[in-house]
């Protein structure tokens, strides 16, 4: 969404800086200033095994993973 702000020129420059010793993008920078204001949100579901690997929520859950040598054509199911 696209958001027109009015700031004062010189508060302005300055975010400008700042946003350049992070190495972002203005917007960026004040994406993340506004995210953190606003607080944690929920969070999507992992788009990938990977991402839910490091997931610590998961840690408790059992997977069955069959031996694909002894089984081959056993499916697998995830909870």
């Amino acid at each position: 969404m696209n958001v027109t702000l009015k700031l004062p020129d010189e508060l302005c420059r300055e975010a400008r800086h700042r946003a350049v010793d992070e190495s972002k993008s203005l917007s960026a920078w004040v994406t993340d200033l506004v995210a953190r204001a606003v607080g944690p949100t929920a969070s999507p579901a992992p788009a990938t095994l990977l991402s839910a690997l490091g997931d610590a929520s998961l840690a408790d859950g059992e997977l069955d993973l069959p031996d694909r040598r002894t089984q081959p054509n056993r499916p697998v199911k995830f909870p």
